[in-house]
């Protein structure tokens, strides 16, 4: 939802109903989560709620500006390594001061190795981002955290095993359905160009 709007105001996107309506049932399935209610086995504090909702909006913008400017002739891994950089100089501070902090050097141990696997899949997968927002637009591309939120859920019930109400499923189908409504924006056709002519001196 927060996509869609900044898209129109910054003249990337057009209004459609169709689009609209796709983005608000995925917001409604994800309040259907995280609403407290006798149904719903998800009660959240709301201070989180706020969190995950900024983490969205600044999803958001990061489409419509890689949308509108581009990435200055960096192709999307080098996008993600700068961001990853700048991400791990801001963080430093506060994983030494919490005695969090991982020693990157090997000999690497079970945990560290699954750290390095998450990272190269995080790798791959936000980079396909990157590349999405170019082919297929910000509102489409923003989509991609109903899919995060779902497969979430999946893999917690099959590694974690966790029990979820049946409103869950109610709330994914509505996830999905919203993915089926916003579909990528069209591609403009080329104009035919007119036939070259004999050039003949």
């Amino acid at each position: 939802m927060f996509a869609f709007p900044i898209a129109l105001v910054m003249g990337l996107d057009r209004f459609s109903f169709r689009r609209l309506g796709g983005l608000a049932f995925g917001l409604a399935g994800v309040v259907l989560l995280v609403a407290p209610g006798p149904n719903v086995s998800m009660n959240l504090p709301i201070l989180w709620i706020f969190v995950a909702l900024f983490g969205g909006l600044c999803y958001a913008f990061e489409g419509n500006i890689v949308a509108k400017w581009g990435t200055l002739d960096l192709d999307a891994f080098q996008v993600l390594q700068g961001a990853s950089i700048i991400g791990a100089l801001l963080i430093l501070p506060v994983v030494l001061m919490t005695g969090q902090f991982i020693d990157p050097t090997p000999p690497w141990d079970a945990p560290q190795l699954a750290l390095l696997e998450s990272s190269v899949v995080h790798v791959l997968v936000y980079s396909g981002y990157i590349w999405l927002v170019g082919r297929a637009g910000a509102v489409f591309a923003v989509q991609v955290s109903y899919l995060v939120t779902g497969f979430g859920l999946i893999w917690a019930k099959l590694i974690l095993s966790e029990a979820y109400a049946p409103t869950l499923w109610i709330a994914l189908g509505m996830m999905f359905a919203g993915l089926y409504l916003v579909q990528p924006r069209p591609k403009a056709a080329l104009a035919e160009a007119a036939a070259m002519g004999d050039t003949t001196i």
